[in-house]
């Protein structure tokens, strides 16, 4: 017999079978009641143990809700306090990461965007390798170190925001590109503010800035006898903007205007601060604050935010010695 044969009875029989099982349990199942037949508890025992049991239950439950209530209040600030918290210490380690090197820390899906290997493992400030083009004609493109600002004392120069418009939209002319959408950047809003939360991490004290800068000063008097206290200063803190050549080493003149700070020469801080309208004591407060985006200053100068202010890293007295300095530009 063949193997289609065989499989066509067993099929057959089983199916046989299967109708005599379903007909002879049909005859011994009895029909349930229909639901709306079936006898359920009388009106006493409806309203009397069992109404009291959910009346029970539902006082203890109004019981604990009244109880929890105040008590999820008074616990809910600390819980958000903590959550804050916690959010900030995973922000400052996604920024660390991205701050990173690679290979300096632990793989991760962080990407790592390496700014330490311009601005230093702890941000202390470095060099990177630049390639200058030419601004003349006849001048050739020529490759540049450029010197990387620390920026563990960003934060005691410029506010947050504006530490993240500079992320956002790097310093054309500069090695630091845009790392922002905004600035034409691959990064969205949250990594950039995870690298400022990082910064904010790896702050000096006003102390320590004020001590750094202070010594820096120190040096560029030993190494150039005969200038004054103020332009040691002005060399140590602002000639990188408002001197062209001066991060890579080929200052020009100085205080003569760089790629971000204008030129102060040639009288510009007298006219911008005239001396018998309080223009001495404005122009300390200028440097010492800064400048905020589209607010006035001095006489008719309208902030660009680019100036940063040294109030935290530079003493009153040291400030003073700067603006005796600009003053005789």
């Amino acid at each position: 017999m063949k193997l289609h044969n065989i499989l066509f009875w067993v099929n057959g029989i089983a199916l046989i079978v299967f109708l005599v099982v379903v007909i002879l349990g049909s005859r011994r199942r009895k029909p349930a009641a229909p639901p709306n037949l079936t006898p359920y508890y009388d009106d006493e025992t409806m309203e009397g143990p069992k109404l009291e049991r959910f009346l029970g239950a539902a006082v203890i439950f109004s019981a604990i809700l009244a109880a929890a209530l105040p008590a999820y209040w008074l616990l809910e600030p600390g819980r958000q306090k903590k959550m804050d918290k916690d959010f900030l210490a995973d922000s400052v380690e996604r920024g660390m990461f991205r701050f990173a090197k690679a290979g300096t820390v632990p793989p991760s899906e962080v990407l790592n965007l390496e700014c330490a290997r311009c601005h230093g493992a702890k941000a202390e400030g470095g060099a990177a390798t630049f390639l200058l083009q030419p601004s003349q004609p006849g001048e050739l493109a020529k490759t540049v170190s450029w010197t990387a600002p620390s920026l563990n004392d960003v934060l005691l120069r410029f506010s947050p925001d504006e530490v993240t418009q500079i992320i956002t939209y790097g310093r054309p002319g500069t090695p630091m590109p845009a790392w922002g959408l905004a600035g034409g950047g691959p990064l969205p809003d949250q990594p950039i503010e995870d690298l400022v939360n990082y910064l904010q991490s790896l702050q000096l004290t006003p102390a320590e800035a004020m001590k750094r800068n202070t010594a820096k000063a120190d040096q560029i008097m030993k190494d150039n006898p005969g200038i004054s206290e103020g332009q040691a200063l002005f060399m140590a803190a602002c000639a990188r903007c408002h001197t062209k050549g001066w991060s890579y080493g080929q200052p020009q003149v100085m205080g003569g205007g760089g790629a971000f700070g204008p030129n102060l020469t040639n009288g510009v801080t007298l006219r911008q601060f005239p001396p018998l309208s309080g223009g001495v004591a404005k122009h300390v407060e200028f440097v010492t604050t800064g400048s905020d985006f589209q607010k006035p200053y001095g006489t008719q100068g309208i902030g660009s935010g680019r100036m940063p202010g040294f109030g935290q890293e530079l003493s009153a007295r040291q400030i003073d010695e700067i603006v005796i300095y600009e003053r005789t530009l």
